[in-house]
């Protein structure tokens, strides 16, 4: 498919390109033997190839990329002769080589959202059928998340309505974002390790509210929490995968609905934009359903 009809995929205006800074690709140093973008694979470095089995020319990173654009220009495969070369990396790898050390995560869409594909430290592979062909950005690092609720499967299964667990989307109705329906009281935890960035206590509206920003530059935002308890983490603080945060408040907390927990994130930003319902749909909201998934089915089944 081109990069022109994946539009949905890529982040070309200036202001993406000038986000490319050190908080969101810095997540580890690269060892002094990676050079990136040279063309080579070397030691430390995340490679993807134009072909399969680690063939024709190479993208060599040695950082984390919300997105395959650099000062506004899509980042090119390298390689003089080789199959690919010049060649737009974003919906053109096939293959890969982790050199980097730690676990990677390739993803379908930019701003680590979407289908993926994971690729465990000095794997050489072929990318799975997720991000084969249709990649957009990568994490180096353990991306993957703890379910946000401390709850079994089938207390969540069995809700009516209940959850999308099934879904590779984001099943909200408006934006990307999880509405996650859950007995009012149940623990929030954390999904990621990270800095609580912000928290609000409400008896109304939308309820209490945290924001958690990791060291990849997502943050993450917490709805329709209660008040009373309040949440239970300060601004400032450090929180790991599993870190208590608060509790699902009441149906009035939930805008009238069943009492859930509202899951959103965004990247590259450090507070959550004011907006709300259809208002949120052209503010960059990534679909974080299917690591979402993957961490509720690690959840006991009951």
């Amino acid at each position: 498919m081109s990069l022109a009809t994946r539009t949905r995929k890529a982040l070309y205006a200036g202001a993406t390109a000038a986000l490319l800074g050190a908080t969101l690709v810095g997540a580890s140093a690269a060892p002094a033997s990676a050079e990136p973008r040279d063309g080579t694979c070397n030691a430390g470095e995340f490679c993807l190839y134009y072909g399969e089995g680690q063939s024709g020319a190479v993208a060599d990173f040695a950082n984390s990329k919300r997105d395959y654009t650099e000062n506004g220009s899509c980042i090119s495969f390298r390689g003089a002769g080789k199959a690919g070369a010049g060649v737009c990396v974003q919906n053109h790898a096939k293959s890969v080589w982790n050199r980097t050390g730690a676990t990677a995560y390739e993803f379908y869409n930019s701003n680590f959202g979407g289908t993926h594909d994971v690729i465990p430290a000095g794997t050489q592979a072929n990318l799975n059928a997720n991000v084969y062909n249709d990649n957009a950005s990568h994490i180096l690092g353990d991306a993957s998340l703890r379910f946000p609720l401390n709850v079994t499967q089938a207390q969540i299964k069995n809700r009516s309505p209940h959850w999308c667990w099934d879904s590779k989307t984001n099943c909200h109705h408006d934006y990307n974002a999880a509405d996650i329906f859950a007995a009012t009281g149940t623990a929030v935890v954390s999904p990621v390790a990270g800095t609580v960035m912000t928290k609000n206590i409400r008896s109304s509206g939308v309820g209490s509210t945290v924001t958690v920003k990791d060291r990849f530059g997502r943050l993450w935002y917490f709805a329709h929490m209660h008040h009373s308890p309040a949440p239970v983490v300060s601004v400032g603080q450090h929180v790991e995968k599993g870190t208590r945060i608060g509790t699902v408040g009441t149906s009035a907390h939930a805008l009238g609905t069943p009492a859930h927990l509202h899951l959103d994130m965004r990247v590259g930003v450090d507070e959550r934009v004011g907006c709300s319902g259809s208002g949120c749909a052209s503010y960059g909201f990534v679909n974080n359903q299917p690591l979402l998934r993957t961490a509720f089915l690690a959840r006991p089944a009951s």
